[in-house]
């Protein structure tokens, strides 16, 4: 990706069920919306659409990373949506900004992600923590230390940490589609742990650091998770 911009848009709450029910997923249990604003997102969006995303439920506004400015998404949407999904936006609030092409080794930034703490392992996806007991048993950490150990590995070599907290924790139904092609694609519920983590870090690799801007942290970021929001160091 040659440019990255950070988008805002405000949704309609009652237009956005409305569109979930024609795409048939109001039968199904999906908590946070995320996989409704998956197929919004495509629907409105296409190739441009954001990922990953972020929805702050107190005020129905989506923050989201994608290669396209404010002018090439609403052309898009204009062009190619259906009345369903372009009905759920509320059109004056879709703005975009360009964020840095490059970033300092050593720039202290604050980091805010909520992230979903899983690993994949012989085609099986599983709570982190689970799989620190099933490996050490009464030995293992506390949750909270598991995930935070997690967290840290995400970035690799992208940034170091001066400080990093596990500020919010739960339980979250997440609809997906079935993996296997008996399943039919179809959508299913299933439940993953949320974590939400701020840290202090200053950038390491500064190539590294854009590149997980750009992709998000840990899995299911299609989905609402992952999404690294930066803000200045108090």
């Amino acid at each position: 990706m040659n440019s990255l911009h950070l988008l805002c848009l405000e949704i309609k709450r009652p237009a956005l069920v409305q569109f979930a029910r024609g795409q048939g997923l109001l039968r199904h249990d999906d908590e946070g919306h995320g996989y409704t604003l998956h197929a919004w997102l495509a629907a409105m969006f296409g190739a441009y659409a954001p990922r990953p995303f972020r929805l702050l439920e107190s005020r129905a506004e989506l923050l989201g990373y994608t290669a396209a400015d404010a002018r090439t998404l609403t052309e898009h949407a204009q062009t190619f949506a259906s009345p369903q999904a372009w009905s759920a936006l509320v059109p004056e609030s879709l703005g975009t900004k360009p964020m840095p092409l490059t970033w300092r080794p050593g720039q202290r930034l604050q980091v805010d992600v909520l992230a979903c703490p899983v690993s994949r392992k012989d085609d099986s996806e599983k709570d982190v923590y689970l799989r620190a007991l099933d490996r050490l048993g009464d030995a293992a950490p506390p949750r909270a230390e598991v995930y935070i150990d997690w967290f840290r590995r995400q970035w690799a070599d992208a940034v170091t940490f001066e400080h990093v907290e596990l500020s919010g924790l739960g339980r979250h139904r997440l609809l997906r589609r079935g993996r296997a092609e008996g399943e039919g694609r179809r959508p299913r519920s299933i439940e993953r742990p949320q974590a939400s983590f701020r840290a202090v870090v200053r950038v390491g690799d500064a190539a590294a650091f854009g590149r997980l801007l750009t992709r998000g942290i840990g899995r299911h970021r299609a989905f609402g998770f992952g999404m690294v929001l930066l803000s200045p160091v108090p």
